[in-house]
């Protein structure tokens, strides 16, 4: 039984993968078009490895990923031990196949087969109602749900109450195998025993043309004690070991022509070879510290990437550093940075900014700086920015200029050991108009994070 529960969840998971990457100890099984979506995009293992061989299979794989996932078909706990010793999440699911009656059979009356169209509003509350759930990530769930039903005959089922969806579920089937999977309640309507209904049907309704039924339950979850009412015993297991992301890269800052967020390493390299490619005349040095100078160095790139991904792995809430990555049209275009020191306190941030010289004189420096001063003026409640320009760097200068900044000091500095004099702007919130429209995304979970709530 169990290896055809393998087979037949190996077979869906390579149909509805948009690209797949062969691997030492697995395959890639990925969806960009919704790479948000873990369990779209992750590194399958059918039998256990060393973590350590298993990690740089996945690091490999997924370099263009926040997250790191490594789906181990055949669960082992010394792989499981390796994996958390790395920093890693191992969550356990069991596999749990229908051998036996139910303890008792349930009204299901209120249950009928919906189509997927008349599931969104359900699902999307029930996104919601999760720490991490937004109308984009809704959407995104909702595509990948396409991509499973492209892949196997779906159907899809719900409860209703008070003339309502109230829970709902779907069985997935190749015409002898069938898998109950997505069983939710709203949380309104918990506790009535709809999700109990809607499974103990969907699950007649498999059997009638199925000769297995199956799903999976959390190891430490309480619908485990359902499913084993409902005649579900555990058949196999296998690990979900995955490395979350850091919560800022869900931010995005958007402009009509530019997305401003974190990067990701492959998006980091592609960066690095921007600026290797050139920012300013290498007669001129525009910044404090003289960074560019080194970019012909073996090694700029990956100590680039080293930089950035510093930042975010010693973010502390009492002094953090946001590079945020300008994408314009799917490409990074530049940096503009955003910084903090005991910002609760202060309600003070810094900027600071590059952009490659292939994207300079179209205006994308006055979009982004003023994307970044709304994040910390609209977003944060930020009361001053401060920038600044260095002798012989009018392009910065004209962007603060444009944007409301006033100068209110002046000091040395020595990028390349010659003294120069460094412009020292300041910017009040009640003085700052956005010429262009800009769009905050996420950003309100992360608000503790800032120091600013």
């Amino acid at each position: 039984m169990i290896d055809r529960i393998h087979a037949f969840r190996a077979a869906l998971q390579d149909a509805a993968a948009e690209q797949r990457v062969p691997a030492k100890h697995g395959v890639g099984l990925f969806a960009p078009s919704v790479r948000e979506v873990y369990d779209m995009n992750y590194m399958r293992a059918e039998q256990p490895a060393p973590p350590d061989e298993l990690i740089a299979d996945a690091e490999r794989l997924m370099e263009d990923y926040f997250h790191k996932r490594v789906i181990l078909e055949r669960a082992d706990g010394n792989t499981a031990t390796g994996f958390r010793a790395h920093g890693w999440t191992v969550v356990p699911h069991l596999i749990m196949a229908r051998t036996r009656e139910p303890d008792r059979l349930v009204d299901t009356s209120v249950v009928r087969e919906v189509p997927f169209a008349e599931l969104t509003a359900a699902r999307r509350e029930v996104t919601a109602g999760e720490p991490w759930g937004d109308d984009e990530i809704s959407s995104l769930l909702d595509d990948a749900k396409q991509l499973i039903v492209r892949a196997v005959p779906t159907r899809f089922f719900a409860a209703f109450a008070d003339g309502e969806i109230a829970a709902y579920c779907e069985a997935r089937s190749n015409g002898t195998v069938a898998q109950i999977e997505d069983v939710n309640t709203l949380p309104r309507f918990r506790g009535r025993g709809l999700g109990r209904a809607v499974v103990q049907h969907a699950t007649d309704e498999a059997r009638k043309t199925n000769e297995i039924v199956f799903l999976e339950a959390l190891a430490e979850d309480w619908p485990r004690e359902l499913y084993t009412k409902l005649g579900f015993d555990v058949v196999g297991e296998r690990h979900f070991n995955t490395l979350f992301p850091h919560p800022m890269t869900r931010l995005r800052v958007r402009t009509p022509r530019l997305e401003l967020r974190l990067a990701t390493r492959a998006e980091l390299r592609a960066l690095g070879e921007l600026a290797q490619r050139g920012i300013h005349d290498p007669a001129d040095m525009p910044f404090g510290v003289a960074w560019t100078d080194d970019s012909d160095r073996p090694g700029f790139v990956d100590e680039a990437i080293e930089h950035h991904e510093a930042a975010t792995r010693e973010w502390q809430p009492t002094d953090w550093s946001l590079n945020l990555i300008a994408f314009h049209r799917g490409r990074p275009a530049g940096v503009q940075s955003i910084r903090g020191e005991r910002f609760g306190e202060r309600l003070t941030v810094d900027t600071g900014s590059w952009l490659g010289r292939e994207f300079q004189g179209h205006g994308l420096g006055t979009e982004m700086r003023a994307a970044a001063l709304s994040l910390a003026f609209e977003g944060l409640g930020a009361t001053v920015a401060t920038s600044g320009a260095i002798e012989g760097n009018p392009q910065s200068l004209a962007v603060s200029r444009k944007l409301g900044y006033e100068i209110v000091g002046a000091h040395t500095v020595s990028p390349r050991g010659v003294p120069v004099e460094h412009t020292d702007l300041e910017l009040r919130r009640e003085s700052f108009r956005s010429p262009v429209p800009v769009e905050l995304v996420a950003l309100e979970p992360l608000l503790p994070l800032f120091g600013a709530a």
